[in-house]
């Protein structure tokens, strides 16, 4: 999620009594609820950087706890400087990392659902994991946090109350968001667009990659995995995947409506993708992408450009779905080969 989203449901979850009486609870739950995304300072080394680190190991075990522990500090660090005894400063400090363990394993429970997902056990293992039931920014969640600061800024007395009642009515959304996308990827599973009856060797609720199949795995023209993605505006608006081994069938829904849209994106697989496959770049950017379609062209010098897009990215609606999906860096990589074999050229972007 944002982390506008994460330090909201953050500061609701002290305003519902986490923490109560503690002087610094808020400020430790703010800096609990923000750490793990601190990441993002490898963005100076490079895009490529940002994505090797992103949502590992800050979002990992010995991150959560690495983190509670700094956001703790933090506070006592700031209370150093205007107490005037040190046992002052320190006054309530484990609960003070109860508080911020509760606001980084927070953070870390709401990526999860995000169509993103999160390296859960890094830096151990590198494996993503996702459940799909919400996009990255949910303006669901974003109005009720709202509404419920607006409540409690009128009537403060009973900010503890109304705190419950969001924080209630958030977990009763992600129910409706999990319960809808099972729905979803049961017809992802066992239909193709145009009705016909096609169960996929795989449809994982908690999903995890990279995860390679093999073509024979799901037969001849079978369906290898099904997925259902999150839209923006709305929790029954699907974007359906089916991995075949030529390519991705597409499509979104509307759950009982039927589909708004279909298409189908190639993904072919001959010895220039293999090389390709085997650049620094291209290890990171597979690691990564879940729906990976590849395309291998011929330049007019006999160079090859190989280009792979991740099929989670190629545009949600209402944009809808195009003839010939693009999507913006880091979701696309692109290796251009000498006719020779050398790697000419390797990056993420079109």
């Amino acid at each position: 999620m944002d982390n506008l989203t994460h330090t909201l449901v953050g500061v609701t979850l002290v305003r519902a009594g986490l923490g109560r009486g503690t002087a610094g609870a808020t400020a430790a739950m703010i800096f609990a609820s923000n750490l793990p995304d601190g990441d993002i300072v490898t963005a100076f080394g490079g895009s490529l950087a940002y994505f090797a680190a992103h949502r590992g190991p800050t979002h990992g075990p010995l991150g959560v706890l690495a983190l509670s522990l700094v956001s703790a500090l933090l506070v006592v660090a700031w209370r150093s400087l205007r107490a005037s005894t040190r046992p002052e400063a320190w006054q309530g400090f484990k609960t003070l990392c109860g508080v911020a363990l509760a606001g980084t394993v927070l953070h870390v429970a709401m990526d999860l659902p995000t169509v993103y997902g999160i390296r859960l056990l890094s830096p151990f293992v590198d494996t993503w994991f996702s459940l799909d039931w919400l996009p990255i920014i949910d303006v669901y969640v974003w109005a009720m946090l709202t509404m419920g600061f607006i409540a409690a800024w009128r009537r403060p007395a009973s900010r503890t109350v109304i705190a419950r009642v969001v924080l209630a009515a958030i977990v009763g959304f992600y129910g409706v968001r999990a319960v809808a996308h099972e729905v979803a990827l049961g017809a992802a599973a066992s239909t193709r667009a145009d009705g016909t009856a096609s169960p996929c060797a795989s449809a994982p609720t908690l999903t995890r990659h990279p995860t390679m199949f093999e073509a024979a795995y799901a037969g001849p023209g079978g369906c290898l995995q099904a997925a259902a993605l999150p839209t923006f505006l709305s929790p029954f608006e699907w974007r359906l995947i089916r991995q075949q081994s030529d390519g991705y069938e597409i499509r979104d829904i509307t759950l009982g409506r039927g589909t708004l849209a279909q298409i189908f994106v190639p993904s072919q697989n001959d010895v220039w993708v293999a090389r390709a496959r085997r650049t620094t770049t291209a290890r990171i950017f597979y690691a990564f992408s879940r729906f990976p379609a590849t395309r291998s062209a011929a330049l007019p010098d006999g160079t090859r450009r190989i280009r792979a897009m991740d099929m989670r990215f190629i545009g949600p609606p209402p944009r809808g779905l195009e003839p010939d999906p693009q999507v913006r860096a880091p979701f696309v990589l692109t290796v251009e080969i000498a006719s020779d074999g050398a790697v000419r050229s390797e990056r993420l972007g079109n």
